[in-house]
């Protein structure tokens, strides 16, 4: 294989990964799309609730749900996504069974037609990345600790990426609403200031005081802002939409802090507790 041509398929497996998984099927701007006024409104916190209280309700609302899903013995799940920059689609499946067994499933619209599968039975992670050239296998182990962890569902789970989310964002409670006619929590967060500082060490002192506004320097493929919608049901994600923040805006406006889509990850068509044959995770 050339090195131009290996180039191109290592780009479209890191396009493939970096998007993650979701859907674009409802645009999520900002929280009054979610849902009809009456049941969100785009407030910074909800139900006037200070901002402290809003944070509090959040971590324990996400501490909850993460507890709620590592109780589910599995989870399957349809997955659309998409991208801003580079522009680009698609959809698949994700597994989960127990804690360590995941499979994911992607194809890929955009960049250019391609098709990803991976596999990980917690010590492993398999993967294959298929383009209209030519097809890259690899069988790693997941990295500790994770470079930008919230990419990575099949090595993390579901649990593993709402724990590395909580752990670090700042997270209030936004409100509650509507997504593909199911009810859901809306939060919204951003990365939290000792994060900020272990990622942007030369700007310690801006970070603490809250000037920081050097968005851009951070690490690529770390999102600054985010957003979660986490079903009422059953706690588990309907959508993770990561965003960015323009530099000159200050962390300290947070959380009127305007932020732009980045990416956007959604889970349809949820089934929990179902049987699932163990081959579905032995790679081929």
């Amino acid at each position: 294989m050339s090195n131009n041509r290996r180039n191109v398929t290592l780009l479209t497996a890191a396009v493939v990964l970096a998007v993650f998984t979701a859907v674009c099927a409802v645009e999520f701007p900002s929280l009054p799309l979610l849902a009809p006024a009456s049941q969100a409104v785009a407030a910074d916190v909800a139900s006037g609730d200070s901002l402290t209280s809003a944070g509090r309700n959040a971590d324990q609302l996400l501490a909850a749900a993460i507890r709620r899903v590592l109780a589910c013995s599995s989870i399957v799940t349809r997955m659309e996504y998409s991208t801003i920059t580079p522009a680009a689609a698609g959809s698949g499946y994700y597994l989960e069974k127990g804690a360590l067994l995941r499979r994911l499933e992607l194809k890929l619209r955009g960049v250019e037609q391609a098709s990803l599968l991976q596999i990980s039975n917690g010590r492993m992670l398999w993967t294959r990345c298929t383009t209209q050239r030519e097809t890259m296998t690899s069988e790693t182990k997941p990295p500790t600790p994770l470079h930008s962890p919230q990419m990575h569902l099949a090595e993390l789970g579901l649990p593993g990426l709402l724990a590395q989310l909580k752990a670090e964002y700042d997270l209030v409670l936004v409100g509650a609403g509507k997504l593909a006619d199911e009810d859901v929590f809306v939060l919204k967060g951003v990365l939290k200031r000792d994060t900020l500082v272990s990622r942007l060490p030369q700007h310690a002192a801006e970070i603490r005081s809250g000037a920081f506004s050097a968005w851009s320097e951070l690490p690529e493929g770390t999102p600054a802002a985010l957003i979660i919608a986490l079903g009422r049901e059953d706690a588990v994600p309907r959508r993770i939409q990561f965003h960015a923040i323009t530099d000159g805006a200050a962390l300290a406006a947070w959380p009127k802090l305007e932020t732009h889509e980045t990416r956007t990850i959604d889970l349809r068509d949820v089934q929990l507790n179902q049987p699932i044959a163990s081959a579905t995770f032995v790679h081929p």
